[in-house]
């Protein structure tokens, strides 16, 4: 009895640790396209998405960049509850099949403009 609400208490005070991301920094909100890369087993460039609205998030993964303003033609998407860990320094998509993502720095400003390091990409806000 005593293990069972050991690990009861433990896994709620791990689960209580995550912060919904937009409740700790507003500023994650919106949609955030990396820089392009050539993929070579797609021969053609690629960026990833990221969308932060409210609770929930959504990563993209190899979208073709040549689709007017958005990204098209991705390989992958992964929709969840967006949180971030006690130490600020991983999101995670929290769905059936959860992601985390390594946060390198937070949104900042520079030139007018809106970015953030995720898992070693800069994102830009769109």
């Amino acid at each position: 009895m005593k293990k069972i609400l050991f690990l009861t208490f433990t896994t709620l005070l791990l689960v209580a640790c995550n912060k919904p991301l937009l409740k700790y920094n507003q500023d994650f909100e919106g949609t955030w396209y990396s820089e392009t890369q050539y993929n070579p087993d797609l021969q053609k460039f690629v960026g990833d998405e990221l969308t932060f609205s409210g609770t929930t998030g959504t990563y993209q993964v190899d979208c073709s960049d040549t689709c007017d303003a958005n990204l098209c033609s991705c390989t992958g998407q992964l929709t969840g509850k967006s949180e971030i860990n006690q130490q600020r320094t991983i999101i995670r998509l929290n769905s059936q099949t959860p992601r985390t993502f390594n946060l390198d720095a937070e949104p900042y400003e520079q030139g007018g403009s809106w970015f953030m390091k995720v898992d070693g990409k800069v994102y830009k806000k769109q």
